[in-house]
C-alpha cells in the first residue's frame, strides 16, 4: 500500500484495491456489500462527519466572522477562560434626617426605628428598584430631634430561588431573569441555612469546604457550581439550596441629581412597637453620595478584543492584568496601568457617556468628568481586592491621569450646497463621539478622525492638525527666557549663557505624522482655555466666534454636481 497518500479518498482506493486482490485469491468477488466493504463505508461516513463537525465548530467559534452571534462570542470567551462581565449596579448613600416639625413621640413609638438589609425602595423619577445595602442583617436607630443617619443603597431588587441538592459531585444550578441581568457581584448561596463562600474557580476550594463557584452562564444569567468533595463540599441529597441575587438595570440606575424625598418605600421600616413608620412623614431623604458606577453588561466588541489576553490564573501581578480587570467593569473609557519605582499606577478615566448630561457633548462637559474623587477611587480599590488574588509583593495606586490639552484644526472642502451651520454641527458631532469613546492608550492617529469625518456625505476632502499645549508652552517659555537674557545683556552688558533651545522640538505630537502622542500617566483632551507661543488664545467655549477647541477652516468648495453617485 502507498501510505504517502494524504487524501482520504486515495487511501480508501488503496484499501479497496488491496481487498479486491485478497478476495480474488479466495475466488470471491469483493463489493460494497461484502463485510469489509461495509466496514470501509462506515469508516468513510464517520470520517466525513468528523470533518463536517470540525468545520462547523471552527466557523461557529470564529469570533471574527461577520454576523457571528453574541452568544457564540460570549461562550467562546468562557471557554478561553474569560468570564464575561454582567451588569454592575449603581450604588451610593442616602441621608435620612428627622423633620423639624415632627412630634417623635407621636409618630415613632419608643423613639426608635429598625429595618432589615435588602429593604426595597423605588426611585420616583426613574421608577427603578433600589435596595438597602447596610452590610448587616438588621439596623436600629434611636431618634431625637434633627437626628440623621446614612444608608448605603444599591440599584436592583433581590430575587430568591429554591433548589434541591442531588447529592452528586459538581452539581450545577442555572438561574436567570428573562428581561433583566443578574448583577455581577451580589449573589448569595445558602445550603440548609448555612451561607456558602463564593469562589472564582473550583481549584480555589479545599476538600469539603462550604463554597461554590458563581460565573456567567452559557445561556445567560448565572451558573452555580458546587464541589466534588476533593475540591469543595457536595450538597447532601435533598438539601435545601437557596440562591439569592440582585437584578440590575446597569447604567440606567445612575443618579446624579440631588432631589429631596424622591423615594417610595416598598419595604417597611418599623418603630419600637413593631408598627410601620411613615417614612415620608418623619424623614427628609437626600442623596448624600451620588449613585454611580452603574454599567451595562460587557460589550461584545470588548469581549472580542479581550479574548487574546484572557488568563486563567486569577492573579493580579502585571500592570496589564490590573488594567484588564478594571476594563471588565465597563464603567471606564480609558484605563492605563504602568509601573514606576516598584508601584503599579493605574490611571483611570470614567466613561463620560454614562455620567454626562443627556444634552451635553464632549466639549461642554465639565473637566471634572475626566477625574475620579476619593469615593470613586475607594470603589475601584474594593473591587480589585475582591476580584482577584493581588500579588503580595505588589503595591498599586489608583490615580487620575494628567490631562494634556490639545486644539484641533479641521481643514475641509465641502460641497457648495452645504450650509456652514450643518457642516460644523456634523463635524463636531463626529469628533465628540470619537473622544467620548476613546480607546487608544498611547497614540491618537490623525487617520482615526479623518476616517470618521470621511463618512460625512457633505465633505469632499478633509485633513486635520493638532496643536499641543505642552509643545506651545515649551517653545513660548524658551523663547521668553532667551529674550529675557538678551534684554539683560543689553541693559547691563553682562553676558550670560543662553539656555539650550531646539526649535525643532515637538512635545506631545509625532514630529512627522502629527499624531497625538501621550504617556501612560496622561489623558489627552481637546479643550481650549490657553495661549499658544504667539499668545493667540484658544477659547474653551466651543460656541465662541474666535479660535477655540475645534477650528473648522474651509478651503474652497466643490460643485454639488460632482457628488459621487451611490
Amino acid at each position: 500500500m502507498n501510505f504517502i497518500e494524504i487524501r482520504f479518498s486515495n487511501i480508501k482506493s488503496e484499501i479497496e484495491n488491496f481487498l479486491k486482490l485478497e478476495y480474488n485469491k479466495a475466488s470471491i468477488l469483493f463489493s460494497n456489500a461484502s463485510p469489509y466493504g461495509q466496514i470501509l463505508g462506515v469508516l468513510e461516513n464517520l470520517h466525513q462527519l468528523s470533518f463536517l463537525y470540525l468545520k462547523n465548530s471552527i466557523v461557529g467559534l470564529d469570533v471574527t466572522q461577520i454576523g457571528v452571534t453574541d452568544r457564540v462570542v460570549r461562550n467562546a470567551a468562557i471557554f478561553a477562560g474569560h468570564i464575561p462581565g454582567r451588569a454592575i449596579s449603581a450604588s451610593g448613600t442616602l441621608r435620612f434626617t428627622v423633620k423639624t416639625d415632627i412630634d417623635l413621640e407621636k409618630e415613632v413609638a419608643g423613639g426608635k426605628i429598625s429595618f432589615f438589609n435588602k429593604l426595597n425602595i423605588k426611585n420616583k423619577t426613574n421608577s427603578l428598584d433600589y435596595s438597602f445595602n447596610i452590610g448587616t442583617e438588621r439596623a436600629i436607630h434611636r431618634l431625637n430631634p434633627n437626628y440623621q443617619f446614612f444608608i448605603p443603597i444599591i440599584q436592583g431588587k433581590w430575587i430568591t430561588k429554591m433548589f434541591t441538592g442531588f447529592g452528586e459531585p459538581l452539581q450545577t444550578i442555572s438561574a436567570n431573569e428573562a428581561s433583566k441581568d443578574v448583577e455581577n457581584f451580589n449573589v448569595q448561596v445558602t445550603v440548609n441555612g448555612d451561607l456558602w463562600t463564593i469562589k472564582k474557580h473550583i481549584y480555589e476550594m479545599i476538600p469539603d469546604e462550604q463554597a461554590v463557584v458563581v460565573r456567567t452562564g452559557f445561556n445567560g444569567g448565572i451558573d452555580i457550581i458546587f464541589g466534588n468533595g476533593g475540591f469543595g463540599a457536595i450538597p447532601p441529597l435533598g438539601a435545601s439550596i437557596e440562591v439569592s441575587y440582585l437584578t440590575s438595570e446597569g447604567s440606567l440606575g445612575n443618579i446624579f441629581r440631588r432631589t429631596r424625598n424622591d423615594w417610595d418605600f416598598v419595604g417597611n421600616i418599623f418603630d419600637g412597637n413593631g408598627q410601620v413608620v411613615d417614612v415620608e412623614k418623619v424623614f427628609n431623604v437626600d442623596i448624600y453620595n451620588d449613585i454611580t458606577f452603574g454599567a451595562d453588561g460587557e460589550n461584545i466588541e470588548f469581549t472580542k478584543t479581550i479574548l487574546p489576553i484572557a488568563s486563567n490564573n486569577f492573579v493580579l501581578a502585571l500592570p496589564q492584568q490590573y488594567a484588564y480587570e478594571i476594563k471588565k467593569l465597563g464603567v471606564f473609557s480609558h484605563v492605563n496601568a504602568y509601573e514606576k519605582s516598584g508601584t503599579i499606577f493605574i490611571a483611570v478615566v470614567p466613561n463620560i457617556n454614562l455620567f454626562k448630561n443627556q444634552n451635553s457633548n464632549y466639549f461642554t462637559i465639565d473637566r471634572g468628568a475626566f477625574t475620579l474623587d476619593s469615593y470613586e477611587k475607594s470603589k475601584i480599590d474594593n473591587y480589585l481586592r475582591t476580584s482577584g488574588v493581588i500579588q503580595l509583593t505588589r503595591k498599586y495606586k489608583i490615580v487620575n491621569p494628567k490631562l494634556s490639552y490639545y486644539v484641533m484644526n479641521v481643514f475641509v472642502i465641502p460641497y457648495a450646497d452645504v450650509s456652514d451651520e450643518s457642516l460644523n454641527s456634523q463635524i463636531l458631532d463626529k469628533v465628540s463621539n470619537y473622544f467620548l469613546n476613546l480607546s487608544r492608550i498611547d497614540r491618537i492617529p490623525k487617520l482615526d478622525i479623518i476616517k470618521a469625518l470621511s463618512y460625512i456625505s457633505d465633505i469632499h476632502s478633509v485633513d486635520i492638525q493638532f496643536v499641543s499645549k505642552k509643545n506651545e508652552d515649551y517653545h513660548k517659555n524658551m523663547i521668553q527666557e532667551m529674550q529675557n537674557q538678551l534684554n539683560m545683556y543689553a541693559e547691563t552688558g553682562q553676558a550670560r549663557q543662553l539656555p539650550h533651545y531646539d526649535s525643532t522640538t515637538t512635545l506631545g505630537l509625532d514630529p512627522i505624522l502629527g499624531d497625538i502622542l501621550f504617556e501612560p500617566e496622561e489623558m489627552p483632551i481637546i479643550r481650549g482655555g490657553w495661549l499658544n507661543r504667539e499668545n493667540t488664545y484658544y477659547s474653551a467655549d466651543i460656541e465662541s466666534n474666535g479660535l477655540k477647541s475645534v477650528n473648522i477652516i474651509k478651503k474652497g468648495s466643490i460643485d454639488p454636481k460632482n457628488r459621487p453617485t451611490k
